[in-house]
C-alpha cells in the first residue's frame, strides 16, 4: 500500500485544488513555492500517478486526483475533528473555520463578527476566501469552505444545507456626480438643501408625489431601472462568464435585458470603471458602501424587493464541529450591516427547496 508520511502533503494537495495554482496555494499556506511543489511532488509518488494536471491554466485535478481529493479532506477533517475532541476534554476551544463570501461582506460585516470570536475564543482561527455568487454553495458542498455567506439569486436552500437569512439589500448604481442619473436621482429624492438621507438606505422614504422616474413610490422606491438602460453597464461578473447571478437576478426583476459592457470580480473596480466614464456600476449597497466612492452619486435603484437576499449556509452532512457552531451562531446573531434591511426572524431556518 502507498505510504503518505506527511498530513501536510495532504493540506498542500488540497490547497493547490481549492485554489487552483500553486502560487495562491503556497500565500494561503505561508509556505514558498517550491515547498508546496515539493509536497505534491513527494504525494504523486507516493500514489504512483499524477494527482495534479499542469498543463491547463487554471490548474486542477487529474482523474487521480478527483479520485483522492475526497479522501484527502475526509483525513484532514478526521484530524482537525480529533483535535476539538481532545480541547472539548480540557475545556479549550481551538480550530479552523474557513467562510467563503462576497468582498462586500468580507469587507463590511465580517471584522466585527471575528473580533467577537476572538475576543471569546482565541485559538479559533478564522479564514476568509472571496468568491463571487457562483462559487460559494458549490464551495460548501465540496468542501472548500465550511460556512458560506451568499446571495439566494443562485442557490436556493436544500435539505442537504443549513440556511439562515441575514438581510435583504437594495441595488444602486454609481455614476460621476454630474451624471444624468445622479441629477434625475437628486431632482426627485432630494428637492431642497440640508437634506441628509442615505440614498443606500432602504429606510429612507423616497419623497411622496414622486415622479415617473421614480419606482416604488414613497414604500422606499429608487430610480426607475428603466433609466439604466441607456447606458453601458459595469457589473461584477467571473471572466468569461455573463453577469453574476445576483445582478441579473435583478435586471430580470426590472424587466431589463442589457448586455455587460464590462466586468470584474471587485467592487472598487466597478466603481473606478464608472469613475473613468466607461458606464453605469451596478452593484448591491453593502458593495457601495465598502467602497471608496469620493466623487461619485450611489443612487439607489428599483425597490428593497427587488434586492439581494443574503443567507449564511453550512453542510448538514459535515461532522459537527464545536469551532465552526461557534462561528456559525456569532454570524446569525450578529446585527447586519448599516443600509441593509435585517430579517428579524433571522434566527429561523430558510425551508428547503425540496
Amino acid at each position: 500500500m502507498p505510504r503518505v508520511e506527511q498530513t501536510d502533503w495532504l493540506a498542500t494537495f488540497v490547497a493547490v485544488v481549492d485554489h487552483g495554482s500553486f502560487s495562491e496555494a503556497a500565500r494561503a499556506l505561508h509556505r514558498s513555492q517550491s515547498r508546496v511543489s515539493t509536497h505534491v511532488a513527494a504525494l504523486e509518488r507516493a500514489l504512483g500517478g499524477l494527482l495534479i494536471d499542469r498543463t491547463h491554466r487554471p490548474i486542477g485535478p487529474t482523474e487521480l486526483g478527483t479520485t483522492f481529493l475526497p479522501h484527502a479532506r475526509a483525513v484532514l477533517e478526521a484530524l482537525e475533528r480529533g483535535v476539538e475532541a481532545v480541547d472539548q476534554h480540557t475545556g479549550t476551544l481551538r480550530g479552523r473555520v474557513v467562510i467563503g463570501c462576497h468582498p462586500s461582506v468580507s469587507a463590511g460585516f465580517l471584522p466585527g463578527v471575528i473580533a467577537s470570536v476572538h475576543a471569546r475564543h482565541p485559538q479559533v482561527r478564522v479564514e476568509l476566501t472571496e468568491h463571487t455568487t457562483p462559487d460559494l454553495v458549490s464551495g460548501i458542498v465540496s468542501g472548500r469552505f465550511n460556512i458560506a455567506i451568499h446571495s439566494l439569486a443562485a442557490d436556493p436552500p436544500s435539505e442537504d444545507l443549513q440556511s439562515v437569512a441575514l438581510w435583504t439589500e437594495r441595488y444602486v448604481v454609481v455614476v460621476p456626480a454630474d451624471h444624468e442619473l445622479a441629477r434625475a436621482w437628486d431632482a426627485h429624492a432630494h428637492p431642497g438643501p440640508g437634506d441628509a438621507s442615505d440614498p443606500t438606505d432602504p429606510a429612507d422614504p423616497a419623497p411622496s408625489g414622486a415622479a415617473p422616474s421614480l419606482r416604488g413610490g414613497p414604500a422606499g422606491g429608487g430610480l426607475d431601472p428603466a433609466a439604466v438602460a441607456r447606458h453601458p453597464l459595469i457589473a461584477v461578473a467571473r471572466p468569461g462568464a455573463e453577469v453574476d447571478p445576483d445582478t441579473g437576478s435583478a435586471l430580470r426583476a426590472w424587466g431589463l435585458e442589457i448586455p455587460v459592457a464590462w466586468q470584474t470580480e471587485q467592487p472598487q473596480t466597478v466603481v473606478n470603471l464608472a469613475r473613468a466614464g466607461l458606464g453605469v456600476g451596478v452593484l448591491n449597497s453593502l458593495a457601495a458602501r465598502i467602497s471608496d466612492t469620493d466623487g461619485m452619486a450611489v443612487v439607489p435603484v428599483g425597490t428593497l424587493a427587488e434586492g439581494r437576499r443574503v443567507a449564511v449556509t453550512r453542510d448538514r452532512r459535515t461532522i459537527a464541529s464545536p469551532s465552526v457552531d461557534v462561528v456559525f451562531d456569532a454570524i446569525v446573531s450578529t446585527s447586519p450591516p448599516a443600509g441593509v434591511r435585517p430579517h428579524r426572524a433571522h434566527t429561523a431556518e430558510l425551508p428547503s427547496s425540496s
